[in-house]
C-alpha cells in the first residue's frame, strides 16, 4: 500500500514541478504582452506614432513572437 501512495505522491510532485515551469513561461508571455499594449497605448495617445515609437513597438512585437 505504501508503495502505491509514495508512487502517486512522486508522480504528483513531478507534475507539479512541470506545471510550475510552464506557469513561469506563461507569466513571462503575459508580461511581454502587457508591455507591448502599454507601449502601443502610449504611442497612440497623441494620435501620431513617430518612427522611434514604431521601432520600439516593432522590437517588442518581434521579441514576443520569437520568445
Amino acid at each position: 500500500m505504501w508503495e502505491t501512495v509514495l508512487g502517486a505522491l512522486a508522480a504528483f510532485l513531478v507534475a507539479l514541478a512541470a506545471a510550475w515551469r510552464h506557469w513561469g513561461r506563461f507569466k513571462g508571455k503575459l508580461r511581454a504582452v502587457r508591455e507591448l499594449v502599454d507601449e502601443l497605448d502610449e504611442a497612440l495617445r497623441d494620435d501620431r506614432v513617430t518612427e522611434e515609437e514604431w521601432r520600439r513597438l516593432w522590437e517588442k512585437l518581434k521579441a514576443l513572437v520569437e520568445g
